[in-house]
């Protein structure tokens, strides 16, 4: 994306764009400066702060492979921890092609350009977006996802995934809660969706709207344009992947 970056957010986005994009030699190159950023990010415990440095710090450490494989096993094999946000709003549901067009064009709204390959609510394209508009409508975006992102943070944090630190920090920062009381009991009753049959199961949660103003209300959800073949989808990521930009 092309577009000024707002001042308080935008590292801490930024950063958090980079650490959940595909791992590259860059990731790793930047690590310890991803680390320095995500540590001091508003809101987060003496705790918290060191568990995400250690993550991010970790990464260095390892080979190129073995952290790319380990990305792919933990958010490529299921839905629950899908990195897509409009995945856990729609599902499969046709109303998710129109959703994807109204987000693209929010972010034409506010002058960005998108030049990347993944889709628009690939959850750091969307940080990226986040960290270069105004402040506020920024957080007021970055608030909508609440519910999705504590979903995800616990069910990370129950598989023993790093990157629950990250998203623990997002959520810091937008003053949510990364493991409230309703949804500690979630994670640990579910079975991992990584087989064949639980892959290919409608799985959704509760609809959420996006951004301000009423524009984006209903993300299109009256349109019947269908949602882009998940195929399509999956090898629009597989190609950035093998392109190697963060």
């Amino acid at each position: 994306m092309t577009a000024k970056a707002n001042s308080g957010l935008a590292r801490p986005l930024l950063a958090l764009a980079r650490i959940l994009d595909y791992p590259t030699v860059e990731l790793q190159q930047h690590a310890d400066e991803i680390a320095a950023i995500l540590a001091a990010a508003p809101g987060l415990n003496e705790d918290e702060s060191e568990a995400v440095r250690a993550f991010a710090k970790g990464l260095a450490g390892q080979r190129l492979f073995d952290i790319q494989a380990e990305y792919v096993e933990t958010f490529d094999r299921g839905r629950k921890v899908s990195l897509y946000v409009f995945e856990h709003v729609y599902g499969e549901s046709r109303d998710r092609g129109p959703a994807m067009i109204e987000l693209k064009k929010a972010y034409r709204d506010y002058g960005l350009d998108t030049n990347t390959r993944e889709l628009p609510d690939f959850l750091p394209v969307f940080l990226e977006f986040c960290a270069q508009v105004p402040p506020d409508a920024a957080m007021t975006w970055l608030v909508e996802t609440t519910h999705i992102l504590q979903r995800v943070c616990v069910r990370l944090a129950e598989r023993g995934s790093g990157y629950a630190t990250t998203l623990t920090v997002l959520l810091r920062m937008i003053g949510a809660d990364p493991a409230p009381e309703d949804l500690t009991h979630m994670a640990g009753e579910e079975r991992r969706d990584d087989t064949p049959e639980a892959m290919d199961e409608i799985w959704m949660e509760k609809p959420v709207t996006f951004g301000p103003g009423e524009d984006l209300t209903d993300c299109g959800a009256t349109r019947q344009t269908p949602p882009e073949p998940k195929t399509a989808q999956r090898s629009a990521h597989t190609n950035t992947h093998q392109g190697g930009q963060p």
